[in-house]
């Protein structure tokens, strides 16, 4: 039980960490390159780049997620109250609530999105296109705000309040 464990828990670093990484290259690289192009190369870079990583953030962040959820029942099953009576039990809880809606978030937004994408590209709408990206100049961004956070309290809510040095 100890190496799944482990081996459930590398899982879950790791595809918060990819997850975390991507919306980090969206923010700093992706959508900052897109915005350089001329319009009208917009909607075919736009069609061929972001519903690949839209997909790949989904799917990150679900695996994060549900291997998440996993790891705290096996951690907290004859402890669960320590989840809303601590301090870092509720920091824990409320960043794996942010996660869980950010992830809902990934499987609701980004197919509209991509569905933009695609109508974007397949017309030629420059204008449709200045609007996606708008969006991904928004969205992105407070999704790294929330991700960041959920980080910090996943951290601290795991590893207790001496992961904030004090």
């Amino acid at each position: 039980m100890a190496t799944a464990f482990i081996v459930l828990r590398w899982i879950h670093l790791i595809a918060a960490a990819a997850w975390y990484g991507e919306v980090v290259t969206i923010n700093f690289v992706l959508v900052p390159a897109v915005n350089r192009l001329p319009r009208e190369q917009a909607p075919k870079v736009l069609f061929e780049i972001f519903p690949r990583i839209f997909k790949l953030a989904s799917w990150l962040s679900a695996t994060a997620v549900v291997s998440g959820i996993v790891l705290t029942t096996l951690k907290y099953r004859g402890t669960p109250e320590l989840l809303w009576t601590t301090t870092a039990g509720i920091l824990f809880s409320v960043g794996a609530t942010l996660a869980l809606a950010l992830t809902f978030v990934h499987f609701v937004l980004e197919p509209r999105l991509d569905g933009m994408i695609c109508t974007a590209a397949n017309s030629q709408d420059i204008e449709l296109s200045e609007r996606v990206l708008w969006l991904l100049k928004l969205v992105p961004r407070v999704g790294l705000v929330v991700i960041t956070l959920i980080l910090w309290m996943m951290t601290v809510g795991a590893h207790g309040l001496a992961a904030l040095g004090t």
